[in-house]
């Protein structure tokens, strides 16, 4: 039977906690090993937990300060070890349907893929069905440039390779901490995987995905408001900003070899000349493809050193 280590990151997460930690446990067709970070949990999300471990001795457990989800998780995937024949991401508030990492594995187990992502079934805080996120047949887009200027996969339903995780976890190709605060673990595993195997993607769901006001990342937009509070941090702090050009930047420098057949992350690197900025605008058309940017607004991203 085939192992499969499952890395979950907790914060305050005591609300939906349980039914996901159940989901994960009761898994069929696979033997799972559940390793949980908490990020600094201020509810009783670390009693839930320590309560649960002692009487599933394929729970570990580690209780950590603060850093952030996508440290959070990457610091996770450092500390597990590639002992195991696969890998998978899980958040805090989700349900998983008990077929959920059989059927990854199956699909990894017959391709040369190195990534397995699929669909997802949103649902309420109550668990009612929402509906799927992306419709049949509508079409991933799953090359590295798509997932640098859109990515479309869920970190929650990724399931790895071995050969992936070494890749992933070794020292001089990990992402900076900066970068993990400004994009998300599963852009990184996602475009890692794009430029060393490929991605495979399943268009039907066995998790349920929930939606609620604390989603850190949600199936949808979060409406006008949030997307002014989004552009006012990427004015006004540092930080959030040159999302796009900060990971090609570490892309190429952490995988130079890999990325010689993918010219435009190169491209996507260079923002900081005149030169470079003059080679993006070249390339919008390609780039726009998969943002939906308007060319003005693409255009005074990246003389604004916004992109």
């Amino acid at each position: 039977m085939n192992t499969v280590a499952v890395l979950l990151s907790t914060y305050n997460g005591e609300k939906f906690l349980k039914e996901q930690l159940d989901s994960i446990l009761n898994q069929r067709g696979v033997s799972v090993e559940l390793f949980i970070r908490d990020d600094g949990s201020k509810d009783s999300t670390l009693e839930l937990l320590a309560s649960y471990s002692e009487t599933h001795k394929n729970m570990h457990l580690f209780f950590e300060t603060n850093v952030g989800v996508g440290n959070s998780f990457m610091n996770l995937l450092y500390s597990v070890g590639s002992g195991y024949d696969y890998y998978a991401f899980a958040d805090q508030d989700d349900i998983w349907e008990e077929n959920k990492l059989f059927e990854a594995v199956s699909m990894l187990a017959q391709s040369d893929k190195v990534l397995y992502a699929s669909n997802q079934e949103c649902v309420d805080k109550d668990g009612n069905s929402l509906g799927l996120r992306y419709d049949i047949n509508r079409e991933i887009h799953l090359a590295p440039i798509a997932i640098l200027e859109k990515n479309m996969l869920a970190g929650c339903t990724m399931v790895f390779k071995r050969g992936l995780y070494e890749i992933i976890t070794v020292e001089n190709s990990r992402p900076t901490e900066e970068l993990l605060r400004n994009r998300l673990h599963d852009v990184w595993v996602a475009m890692t995987a794009s430029i060393n195997g490929g991605i495979i993607y399943d268009e039907r769901s066995f998790i349920k995905y929930r939606q609620h006001e604390n989603n850190v990342v949600g199936a949808n937009d979060g409406g006008i408001v949030k997307k002014i509070k989004e552009k006012s941090e990427k004015v006004f702090n540092k930080k959030f900003r040159n999302g796009r050009s900060w990971l090609a930047k570490e892309i190429f420098e952490k995988f130079p070899n890999q990325v010689k057949m993918f010219p435009l992350i190169k491209v996507c690197a260079d923002t900081n000349t005149f030169g470079g900025k003059c080679r993006l605008i070249k390339n919008n058309k390609l780039l726009r493809k998969y943002s939906k940017e308007s060319y003005l607004g693409f255009f005074l991203k990246v003389m604004l050193g916004y992109f």
